[in-house]
């Protein structure tokens, strides 16, 4: 799974697969497959991005 920021909607299906992907256009990252994020970054509707950081927990 990888993390982009999703510019546009994007709509993608596998080859030869039954499944298919849909992203809206938020401003925090979105984890989707792999494949997925590659083709939204090749036409120009994704960014990807680092994996956000869990945050820590403070006090004892």
């Amino acid at each position: 799974m990888t993390w982009a920021i999703f510019h546009a909607e994007t709509n993608w299906s596998r080859p030869n697969c039954r499944f298919s992907f849909n992203a809206q256009p938020k401003p925090e990252p979105q984890q989707f497959p792999h494949d997925f994020v590659e083709y939204a970054v090749s036409i120009g509707r994704a960014t990807n991005v680092p994996p956000p950081r869990r945050k820590t927990k403070t006090g004892a």
